[in-house]
């Protein structure tokens, strides 16, 4: 999801950070981050983790501390993708645990995955996060289940993809935390978006 050498730096700061900084910055950031966004004052982040001296000695700014946090959470995402598709042959599979980790997120990074994910994000983050990408791996998913012989020849791939983002919607599923759990929403949004695709649901729509 990143690239080039922005992507480079990105990955390896979200690597160090907490190494570095003891984890107590990085983490001060990250729970505050959860909370309150991108748009976050580094007040509470300083009051949370001890005081200003604590991490400017490891950040130069706000802004590079909170790109290592969204760097840790989007190299996480790309890491545990190419896990799964590389380690998980059924493309249903791969599908259903591919939801799962975008429900992780929102439970882990709250607020963060919520306007990263979705594009409410200011302008600074934007070569953070590559959608495109992301767009290519659920297609590619998709595609392979085809070829497997679980959906469809004739599927609109492209409305696929976009049903499957309409369904993981951050601030929609954020809402459904607060009654189930991750697994629970998990389930039932696989199950719901594999049986549309897979055309069950018109079959049985149709049939009444």
């Amino acid at each position: 999801m990143t690239s080039g050498r922005e992507g480079r730096a990105e990955r390896r700061a979200a690597a160090a950070a907490p190494a570095n900084a003891g984890g107590r910055v990085f983490e001060a950031a990250k729970r505050v981050l959860a909370e309150r966004g991108l748009n976050a004052g580094v007040g509470e982040v300083i009051a949370r983790a001890g005081g200003a001296g604590s991490l400017y000695r490891y950040f130069a700014s706000k802004e590079e501390l909170f790109r290592a946090v969204a760097g840790e959470m989007v190299e996480r995402t790309r890491t545990r993708f190419v896990e799964i598709a590389s380690q998980e042959r059924d493309a249903r599979t791969c599908i259903a645990l591919t939801m799962e980790l975008g429900f992780q997120n929102l439970q882990r990074y709250g607020q963060l995955a919520i306007e990263l994910f979705s594009g409410a994000h200011p302008p600074e983050y934007e070569g953070l996060f590559n959608r495109r990408a992301l767009e290519a791996y659920f297609a590619g998913l998709i595609e392979r289940g085809i070829r497997q012989g679980h959906f469809p020849a004739d599927l609109d791939i492209d409305y696929a993809v976009g049903a499957w983002f309409a369904l993981v919607a951050p601030s929609v599923l954020r809402r459904l935390l607060e009654s189930r759990s991750v697994e629970e929403i998990a389930r039932s949004t696989a199950r719901f978006f594999l049986a549309g695709v897979s055309g069950t649901a018109c079959e049985q729509v149709t049939a009444k």
